[in-house]
């Protein structure tokens, strides 16, 4: 994901490439029409699209703000998930009696967390990818998780089953039990927010609606120009109403930020950054290089 990069200009032009070509030929069909039949004097009041333009602006500083709202929203829950991870992981350390064993425990749940910080990414793009289980689980764990409909569910489940065991045998107290049930609801709240961004769907309509506006202020525009700017025709109406078109697209991209384009929030450098966190917290000798957070989509 493109965290602090330039997106290439490339990207934005092809998501509005088939719009923007809709526009160029429209206002080369107007004016084409108006040159060869000397219709010059048809033109519509400028207050029109003023009025027009007005009302888009209006309405897509509302969708703009609609969308970042959700894309922050999905960062807060993911940046709660770095709390929590170090959190959980300094309450074990902390609570574990010495014992010979105790790193392996340890290790055992920095392991598993790692995955499910994958998964959970994974999971809200739509697609599981084998490694991100195989590279921290046993083959027995990972065919079991594997099995299950909700994935990073069932890794919090085996949490708190290897929790339940350590409390049982007597190497956690009463409240520890409890403090470490409350980081695994925290771990559940965020992931039930990442959920509920991915599956609420944007209302259609709405931007059924915008669209309509847009190109309606298009069609209007090319016949706002006087015979004697006949130059200016076809290049101000494609960026203008290319200018609202892109707005309207990118809106729709941060209305969904779990879909894999560069504007997405970064999940999986935020799990990388997890796991260089837990695995320095828990003494690993082999520590994995910081992702490099740029991937650019396919242009």
């Amino acid at each position: 994901m493109l965290l602090n990069r330039r997106i290439p200009v490339l990207f934005f032009l092809r998501e509005i490439r088939r719009e923007a070509l809709l526009v160029f030929l429209f206002a080369n069909v107007v004016v084409l029409v108006k040159f060869s039949l000397g219709l010059w004097t048809l033109t519509v009041p400028i207050a029109i699209p003023t009025l027009l333009g007005t009302c888009i602006s209006l309405l897509l500083a509302f969708r703009t703000n609609q969308s970042y709202d959700r894309w922050w929203e999905a960062r807060i829950a993911w940046g709660a998930i770095v709390n929590d991870s170090r959190s959980f992981i300094r309450q074990l350390i902390m609570y574990l009696p010495d014992s010979p064993d105790r790193h392996d425990l340890v290790s055992s749940f920095v392991n598993r967390h790692c995955a499910w910080c994958y998964v959970l990414g994974d999971a809200l793009r739509g697609h599981i990818i084998p490694d991100h289980l195989t590279n921290f689980l046993s083959p027995a764990a990972t065919k079991r998780i594997m099995e299950s409909d909700n994935k990073p569910n069932a890794l919090l489940l085996a949490h708190g089953e290897s929790i339940r065991e350590l409390y049982a045998e007597g190497q956690l107290t009463d409240y520890q039990m409890v403090q470490l049930s409350d980081t695994l609801t925290k771990f559940t709240d965020s992931m039930g927010r990442c959920e509920r961004i991915k599956n609420t769907v944007f209302p259609r309509t709405y931007t059924f609606h915008m669209q309509v506006f847009i190109y309606l202020f298009a069609a209007v525009l090319p016949f706002c120009f006087d015979a004697d700017m006949y130059y200016l025709d076809v290049p101000l109406v494609t960026l203008i109403g290319s200018a609202f078109i892109l707005i309207e697209k990118s809106a729709i991209q941060l209305q969904d930020p779990f879909e894999g384009r560069p504007t997405d929030t970064p999940v999986t450098t935020i799990a990388n950054t997890i796991e260089i966190n837990l695995k320095t917290m828990a003494s690993y000798e082999a520590i994995p290089k910081k992702a490099e957070a740029l991937t650019y989509y396919s242009l």
